[in-house]
C-alpha cells in the first residue's frame, strides 16, 4: 500500500498538466497578457495564440532553471569560478545528496518549463485550424525549441555524458512528452529514458523547429533574439552534435548558422552590454518585472556591486595575457582581494544561450577533429576570435595541440554562460582542482546531479544515480 498522501505531496516531474494554464503567465516583457482564461478561452483566436506562445518563455524565465540558475550550477561545477558558500556544496561534488535543495528545485524548474510546452503542444493541436498552417508550425516549432533546450540542460546535469557508455544507454532523465489529463495515475509514474534517447527527441524536435522556424521576428530590439529562430535551432543541433561526438554534423549545423545574419562584435563586452547584437543569436530576455530578487538573477550573484557570491578563479585567470586581451581587460574586475566577472552586472541582464562566438568555436573544434593533422581552418577561426579581443595568435604542432588549444579558448570566451562543467565531462576529462575544490575524475559518480530524494519517494519507477 502506497503511504504518501497524493493531494498533498506533487511529482513535479511528472503532474505537469496542472502547473499552470497557457492564460495566466505574466508576458510583461512582449506585451500585456490575458490572466486567468481557461486553456479553451486562451486557444479561441490567432490573438491569444500569440501570447500563449510568448507565454512558454515566461515560463522558460523560471528562477530555478533558466532564469539562470542552471547556468551557475554548471559553472559552480566546473574549474573558472570558485566556491560560493550561498550554494552550499554544489561546487564540492561529493558532499551533495539526493535532499539537496538546488538540485531538486533545478529540477523541479526545469519540467515546469516542459510543463509548460507540452501543455501548449496539447492545445495547438486542438485549435490548429484557427492559424494558418505556417504558424501552427512555427508555434509548434517554439515549444519543440524550448522543450529541447531544458532537455539539453537536464540530461546533461543529471546524467553522465553522451559518450560515457557505447550507443548512450546509460540513464538520463524522464522523458515527458505529453501533458496529461490525470497527472496523478500510475501510467505517468514514467522511468528514467537513456541519455540517447533524450539526445535522439532532442534532435527530432530540433530538425521539426529548424523548418518550421522564421528567420526573424521583424522586432531587433526583443523578439529576434528572446524568440526561437532558424538559426537558433541550428546552433543549439550544432552543440548537440558536438556533445554527442558527431563532429561532421556538429559542423554541417554550425554551417547552417548564417554568417551574414550573426557575426562578432567588435568588442567582446558588447553582447553583455546590448543584448540584441550581431553576435546574439538566443537570449533569455529579462526584465525589471521578471528577476528583481537577490537570490536568483545573474547580475546578483556575479556582480560585486550586488550580492556577489561569484568570486573567479585564479585558474581562469591564468589563461589570459593580461596585458592584452579585451576579455580580461573588459570583463574582469579586481575588487577587494578577488576577481569579478563584469557580463552580468544588473537584475535585469538577459541569460546568453547561444551566440555566434560558440558556433566559430564548434566549427573548429568539429573540423580540428575531423582533420588528420593541424587544420588551418580550425586554427583561423580560433585566431579571429582572438584578434577580436587583442589576444596573441595561437600555434599548434599538431592534431592534439591544436584541439587542446582549442578547448583552452572555449574556457576563455564561454566562461559564466552555464558549460564550464560541461565541456570537461563532454570530452572525457578530469575536472581540475581549483580553490578549495579537489581534482573530479571523469567518470565519477558526483559530477552529475541527484535525482532528488522528494522523486524517487513519489515515483517508484525512478532509479537513483549511482553514488547517491
Amino acid at each position: 500500500m502506497k503511504i504518501f498522501n497524493r493531494h498533498k505531496t506533487i511529482n513535479i516531474a511528472l503532474a505537469l498538466a496542472m502547473i499552470m494554464t497557457m492564460g495566466s503567465c505574466k508576458k510583461a516583457l512582449f506585451e500585456e497578457p490575458f490572466e486567468y482564461l481557461s486553456p479553451e478561452a486562451a486557444f479561441e483566436s490567432p490573438e491569444r495564440i500569440e501570447k500563449a506562445a510568448i507565454g512558454m518563455y515566461d515560463q522558460l524565465q523560471n528562477a530555478e532553471f533558466f532564469g539562470g540558475r542552471a547556468l551557475v550550477y554548471v559553472d559552480q561545477r566546473g574549474a573558472d569560478v570558485n566556491p560560493a558558500t550561498f550554494f552550499g556544496d554544489i561546487a564540492l561534488f561529493t558532499p551533495v545528496t539526493a535532499s539537496n535543495a538546488f538540485a531538486a528545485s533545478n529540477y523541479q524548474g526545469a519540467y515546469r518549463t516542459i510543463g509548460e510546452t507540452n501543455l501548449f503542444l496539447k492545445n495547438m493541436t486542438k485549435a490548429g485550424s484557427i492559424v494558418d498552417p505556417a504558424k501552427a508550425a512555427q508555434y509548434t516549432g517554439e515549444a519543440k525549441f524550448i522543450r529541447s533546450l531544458c532537455y539539453f540542460y537536464l540530461v546533461n546535469l543529471y546524467g553522465q555524458p553522451y559518450k560515457f557508455t557505447a550507443g548512450a544507454t546509460h540513464l538520463g532523465v524522464p522523458l515527458v512528452l505529453s501533458s496529461a489529463d490525470v497527472p496523478f495515475a500510475e501510467s505517468n509514474m514514467l522511468p528514467r529514458a537513456t541519455v540517447g534517447e533524450i539526445y535522439n527527441q532532442m534532435e527530432t524536435d530540433l530538425k521539426a523547429a529548424e523548418a518550421a522556424l522564421p528567420v526573424g521576428y521583424n522586432d531587433a530590439a526583443v523578439q529576434n533574439v528572446a524568440r526561437s529562430t532558424k538559426g537558433a535551432a541550428q546552433a543549439l543541433l550544432a552543440r548537440l552534435y558536438l556533445y554527442k561526438g558527431d563532429y561532421p554534423n556538429a559542423l554541417l549545423y554550425a554551417n547552417k548558422v548564417d554568417p551574414v545574419k550573426y557575426k562578432l562584435n567588435a568588442d567582446p563586452a558588447t553582447t553583455f552590454r546590448a543584448y540584441n547584437t550581431a553576435e546574439s543569436i538566443f537570449s533569455v530576455a529579462m526584465n525589471g518585472g521578471d528577476n528583481p530578487n537577490t537570490n536568483h538573477a545573474l547580475g546578483q550573484h556575479y556582480s560585486p556591486s550586488k550580492r556577489g557570491d561569484i568570486t573567479v578563479a585564479t585558474n581562469y585567470i591564468a589563461l589570459m595575457d593580461q596585458t592584452k586581451d579585451l576579455r580580461f581587460k573588459n570583463l574582469i574586475i579586481s575588487q577587494g582581494g578577488n576577481f569579478w566577472t563584469t557580463k552580468y552586472t544588473s537584475v535585469i541582464d538577459w541569460v546568453p544561450v547561444l551566440r555566434y562566438a560558440e558556433i566559430m568555436l564548434i566549427k573548429a573544434e568539429a573540423l580540428a577533429n575531423i582533420a588528420t593533422g593541424v587544420d588551418a581552418t580550425a586554427l583561423a577561426l580560433v585566431n579571429e576570435l582572438r584578434a577580436r579581443s587583442l589576444a596573441d595568435p595561437i600555434t599548434a604542432t599538431d592534431k592534439a595541440d591544436l584541439i587542446a588549444k582549442i578547448l583552452i579558448e572555449r574556457r576563455i570566451e564561454l566562461a559564466f554562460e552555464g558549460q564550464g562543467e560541461f565541456d570537461f565531462i563532454r570530452t572525457g576529462r578530469n575536472i581540475p582542482a581549483h580553490a578549495t575544490v579537489k581534482e573530479q575524475v571523469y567518470g565519477s559518480d558526483y559530477i552529475v546531479f541527484p535525482i532528488p530524494f522528494r522523486e524517487t519517494q513519489i515515483n517508484k519507477n525512478l532509479v537513483q544515480n549511482k553514488g547517491y
